[in-house]
């Protein structure tokens, strides 16, 4: 096909229009389809036929295959909603009980509601951003750092709330420094495994200056939870550096 004139405008026209395709679909597909469109054309040209017949129909084509992916792609999308909503209510059930079977454990509703709401954006944002790349370590490194992020969040919200200590509100520095991290990488491996090591770092400062002011015995199990908390954000950064790594092979 002629790359200008009229078969020019109906390859720049047919480009536009793969455009509204699902991103997922048109990466997979995008280049073999024009490919193939500019085949077609160059042969219908080459025989001394007309071109906008076979345009038309193969826009009337692409237009129902633009439909059908698009109509395919929101219920997956719906039914992920779905999924995750019910997560997050199957684990509100642990909170719920307790507080009917552990004495003084009294939420108001509100904090039911928005102990749901934490839940359920985890759980949204682990699909999200775990389905960027299909590597398990990149997959299991975002379910390591949430599940760490959002554990130090509310052990760090529930403390602040029963020792009324604002020194104690530090931590949450730690989880700004992932999330300000997150979204300077992009998302990519490597930038999330430099943002997870900088995380297990900070908290193991924190963790060194801050004085806890408790008894030996509370003073030991901070430490202990540090240690662990700092392990599980320094763990995320390796399966980061290891997506990073088979992303390049030639760095492995």
């Amino acid at each position: 096909m002629a790359s200008n004139g009229v078969g020019g405008r109906y390859g720049r026209g047919y480009s536009r229009l793969l455009r509204l395709y699902p991103e997922a679909f048109r990466e997979r597909f995008g280049s073999g389809m024009t490919q193939t469109f500019q085949d077609l054309c160059r042969e219908q040209s080459a025989d001394g036929r007309g071109l906008f017949g076979l345009v038309l129909w193969i826009y009337l084509e692409t237009a129902v295959g633009i439909v059908r992916e698009n109509t395919t792609h929101m219920s997956e999308m719906r039914k992920t909603v779905v999924r995750v909503a019910l997560g997050a209510l199957a684990m509100l059930m642990v909170p719920l009980v307790a507080s009917q079977v552990v004495e003084g454990w009294n939420w108001p509703p509100g904090a039911f509601v928005f102990t749901y709401v934490l839940f359920f954006a985890t759980g949204m944002a682990y699909v999200l951003i775990a389905r960027r790349m299909g590597a398990w370590s990149y997959k299991a490194g975002v379910g390591v750092a949430l599940v760490a992020g959002f554990a130090l969040g509310w052990s760090n919200m529930v403390h602040v709330a029963d020792s009324e200590n604002p020194a104690n509100l530090i931590y949450f520095s730690v989880l700004a420094v992932g999330v300000v991290g997150a979204g300077l990488a992009r998302l990519e491996a490597r930038g999330l495994a430099r943002t997870l090591f900088a995380m297990a770092a900070i908290l193991a400062l924190i963790s060194v200056l801050l004085p806890s002011g408790a008894p030996p015995y509370l003073a030991r199990n901070m430490a202990i939870g540090h240690g662990v908390y700092v392990a599980l954000f320094t763990a995320s950064g390796l399966l980061f550096r290891r997506a990073s790594a088979l992303s390049m092979p030639g760095q492995l």
